[in-house]
């Protein structure tokens, strides 16, 4: 048949495209996979010391019957060089060489011996496993008899054809059913004419079969073994690993709208109990995960609702007409919208601290700091500003992060405190049980916080409702999320009606590159890393900055 050839140039046209369909869950799961990859290296064990084991004894086998051999060839030899008291040879005919040899032998089993005399057999010992040459039975019929005289002499035949003359040779022979490995020796004696042949045959295929016998029975034994193995390690492998199948029942039930399912945990406190765990954990974080993102989208859509709503009824009852109400209804719509962007960039904020670029420590002279926070601080509002104390040390910090965390705070305490109070601000380095912190705390004499709501403060769209002026709920969970990109907290103490102070408490030192106290930023630095001296208003060289008012 010709090849089919298509011209230079010519485009084939494309086969359409199948569409495979995918494919089912895979039989091979983790218990499977296990039992069968351990049966796999049992199996190949099992047959690499039955082939290395067999093969040495099998070769073993070769060797010793090769030795057997020689050894009755050696034993002929002593007989036939054998001399008396007065160092005459004994025996000077083959004849009688073969006699002695023939009657001294002891077939071992599996062994035959026979002594030709010119071509005859002559001699073999009276006890041996079988005879090389066998005669009819005297019951036998006489087609019986003719075989085994006709297989006689063949054998014969064939022994005379391998001798060597003077020579001693070991061939392969099959007689009578047998395989056999044949020593064939010539004997002569000076001045004796008769020609010796002595034959000792060994049957090696009686003794292959017992081997083989040896490798069938270990054949079947490893495939009990394996047998038994499976069943074990199936039973052993299902109690091993019935936490992963409950994990895959479980990720199988979980669903966004039930996340209430749990992998129950097995004892022994091994790596599938840690597994178990560790998913019965993450459930949790997701579920906690969900639940708070719903508030989160339950409050977005209130906070953002309410301005609509606002700027809509507004819209809808304005007198277009009178240019007094369009005003009015102009400045409150703005004054909604202006609360909806800032509702919005606070979420923004929000959504980027979660980012782990959101703060990027560098090395902060804390008393610049604490000036250029407190010169920002000061007009925020009609409030006594009083710059407490500052650290004459350099801390690994997000300045412009810090800075705005400070003056949120500083928001938050202008809100909820009466006009001409007083709020200090201070930076201070404290000891912490994990080295050097760094303090950084706006405190108030505003109206304070009940214990019941100091850590609701903290949660988004929470505002109290003794704030002056409107705030979007969501300044101290940026604060927090601040404090946390520090590796720090944010620590509240608050009194109903005697003010609250907010510390934003952070390592000096980030965990990557920790530094003794002392240690400066940069080299030739003046900041000697101590503590600074806490004075009073009375004990400064200068009075605390206060707002002028």
């Amino acid at each position: 048949m010709a090849d089919e050839t298509r011209p230079i140039g010519t485009r084939t046209q494309r086969r359409p495209s199948r569409t495979r369909t995918p494919r089912g869950p895979s039989r091979w799961t983790v218990r499977t996979r296990v039992l069968s990859t351990l049966l796999v290296f049992i199996a190949g064990g099992l047959a690499v010391t039955g082939v290395l084991t067999f093969a040495a004894q099998f070769r073993a086998l070769d060797q010793r019957i090769d030795a057997e051999l020689w050894q009755e060839h050696s034993e002929l030899s002593l007989i036939a060089n054998s001399t008396d008291a007065e160092g005459e040879t004994i025996h000077t005919t083959a004849d009688s060489v073969l006699v002695n040899a023939t009657d001294s032998a002891a077939p071992s089993d599996h062994e035959s011996v026979i002594a030709l005399i010119d071509g005859e057999p002559r001699y073999q010992p009276r006890q041996q496993d079988f005879a090389l040459l066998p005669e009819p039975p005297e019951d036998a019929s006489h087609a019986d008899a003719a075989a085994v005289t006709a297989e006689s002499e063949m054998v014969l035949a064939e022994i005379l054809d391998a001798q060597v003359p003077d020579r001693t040779v070991i061939v392969p022979m099959e007689a009578h059913g047998r395989d056999l490995r044949v020593l064939i020796a010539s004997v002569s004696v000076a001045g004796d004419e008769q020609q010796g042949v002595f034959v000792v045959a060994n049957d090696i295929g009686a003794q292959r079969r017992e081997l083989w016998q040896s490798v069938a029975l270990f054949s079947g034994m490893s495939v009990l073994v394996l047998l038994l193995a499976g069943w074990v390690g199936y039973v052993v492998t299902g109690r091993l690993l019935r936490p992963l199948v409950d994990l895959r029942g479980a990720t199988e039930q979980v669903t966004v709208t039930d996340l209430e399912h749990r992998v129950q945990v097995p004892d022994g406190g091994d790596d599938l109990s840690a597994l178990a765990q560790n998913f019965n954990r993450m459930l949790e974080r997701i579920q906690e995960g969900f639940a708070e993102q719903r508030r989160f989208m339950s409050d977005v859509g209130h906070e953002l609702r309410t301005p609509l709503t606002i700027v809509r009824g507004t819209l809808e009852t304005t007198d277009v007409q009178d240019p007094d109400d369009v005003a009015e209804s102009h400045e409150i719509a703005m004054e909604e919208l202006d609360r909806m962007g800032r509702v919005v960039g606070d979420l923004s904020e929000l959504a980027a601290s979660s980012r782990p670029d959101y703060v990027k420590l560098r090395p902060v002279d804390l008393a610049s700091f604490a000036r250029s926070a407190f010169a920002r601080i000061e007009h925020i509002g009609e409030r006594e500003w009083i710059l407490e104390r500052t650290a004459d040390v350099v801390a690994e910090a997000d300045e412009q992060r810090l800075t705005q965390a400070v003056v949120q705070l500083a928001a938050n305490a202008v809100r909820y405190s009466d006009d001409g109070s007083r709020i200090w601000f201070g930076v201070d380095q404290v000891l912490g049980p994990e080295g050097p912190e760094i303090h950084v705390s706006v405190r108030d004499e505003g109206v304070g916080i009940v214990e019941e709501d100091q850590q609701r403060v903290f949660e988004r769209f929470t505002r109290a409702e003794s704030a002056r002026g409107a705030g979007s709920g969501l300044g101290l969970p940026i604060v927090q999320a601040i404090a946390e990109g520090h590796a720090g907290a944010v620590r509240l103490l608050s009194r109903l009606g005697r003010g609250s102070t907010f510390t934003i408490v952070f390592p000096q030192f980030s965990a990557e590159a920790p530094r003794a106290v002392g240690e400066g930023a940069e080299p030739g630095s003046d900041h000697t890393g101590t503590r600074a001296t806490h004075r009073s208003d009375d004990e400064t060289d200068e009075p605390p900055r206060r707002e002028q008012g």
